[in-house]
């Protein structure tokens, strides 16, 4: 009787002590961030400033390119297919934002599904892996999010903040985007609460100059401060896609 006794106090001890220590070491884990560092629209730029800057890191990013629109788009000049498809067979993820970037909660329910179906189709004729959506100027509601579910795994609006990697709306990724009142100590700011917190962060760029003057520009200078704090922070570096199709295989 003495011996089932002991036995038993000795599976229930070690039970616990097992139990214990695997409480200790997950609570004593660090938690790990994840940046997505994002480009919208498809400047020239981005391939001609930002491409080769990032690849001196080994970074890769997410970029969302209109496809209808060739030539310029809003006075700057575009990127051609041929370098996007460089790009992605680099690392890179391609992703649409529309056809020629309409506010989509404008339009008719046609028109609406042409935006994210064709946008995607067309895209996907020239060679691209497309599998999430930016939406433009970030405006959507509920009509837009249902059609974008029948075409993309997720879809990025211009929501302010940070993704929980537990628990995120993946048709409606928060981001933080530069402008050009954003100084690269505010951004490294983000990178190092997103780190520290294990959030997912989401930096979205659009065209790279060597000076910034449009609001939305990012000097090559501040862009390159940026990647430096990345680099020094330690934290991962992701397309959207990786990050979404790792939470799916979760």
């Amino acid at each position: 009787m003495r011996r089932k006794s002991f036995v038993l106090f000795a599976v229930i001890f070690i039970i616990v002590f097992i139990s214990t220590l695997l409480l200790t070491l997950d609570n004593g884990e660090e938690k790990q961030g994840i940046v997505s560092l994002v480009f919208d629209d498809g400047y020239l730029t981005q391939y001609k400033v930002a491409y080769p800057e990032m690849e001196k890191y080994g970074y890769t990013g997410t970029l969302y390119i209109l496809a209808n629109s060739t030539g310029l788009f809003e006075g700057k000049e575009l990127m051609t297919f041929d370098q996007g498809r460089e790009m992605q067979d680099l690392g890179w993820e391609i992703g649409s934002h529309s056809l020629d970037h309409q506010v989509l909660t404008r339009l008719s329910p046609q028109e609406l599904e042409r935006q994210l179906k064709l946008s995607k189709e067309i895209l996907e004729k020239e060679g691209f892996d497309v599998k999430t959506f930016a939406f433009p100027a970030g405006y959507f509601n509920e009509e837009v999010v249902n059609e974008t579910k029948k075409s993309y795994l997720a879809s990025r609006a211009l929501t302010e903040g940070f993704n929980d990697l537990n628990n995120s709306d993946l048709y409606n990724l928060k981001t933080k985007w530069l402008v050009i009142e954003k100084s690269p100590e505010e951004v490294c700011s983000w990178i190092e609460y997103s780190q520290n917190e294990g959030l997912w962060f989401i930096l979205t760029f659009h065209s790279i100059e060597l000076e910034s003057k449009n609001p939305f520009d990012t000097s090559l200078e501040n862009f390159k401060e940026i990647l430096n704090c990345i680099k020094a922070s330690g934290i991962e570096v992701k397309t959207i896609k990786e990050v979404v199709e790792d939470e799916k295989r979760n």
